[in-house]
């Protein structure tokens, strides 16, 4: 590291104000097609490639990998847990039978 790179992580106060580059809060190409790639995501369409495929002829000027990247981040974050409704498996009731003969169908 050169002495300005020590000096600067030194002085900082948070770490905060090290992300200062020219990559921050840039607007990315593929910003205007995200809300279709949500929406198909949604619909169950996670295949990457065939999503890059649908949004190239809407315009969309930028590469394979930047598509897939903004995917990746889609299926590695935590998903919402929500409960299953009861179901019953094949073979069984699932009205309540009458006490008395449990061998009753």
């Amino acid at each position: 590291m050169t002495w300005r790179t020590v000096k600067q992580l030194a002085e900082a106060k948070a770490p905060e104000e090290l992300f200062t580059g020219q990559c921050q809060n840039r607007p990315s190409v593929l910003d205007d097609y995200k809300p279709y790639l949500d929406d198909r995501w949604s619909e169950g369409f996670t295949n990457a490639w065939k999503l890059w495929e649908e949004i190239v002829p809407l315009g969309y000027k930028g590469s394979y990998q930047r598509v897939r990247a903004y995917l990746h981040k889609k299926r590695t974050s935590p998903r919402p847990v929500t409960a299953r409704p009861p179901f019953a498996p094949d073979g069984l009731r699932m009205d309540p039978q009458p006490p008395g003969d449990p061998h009753r169908s």
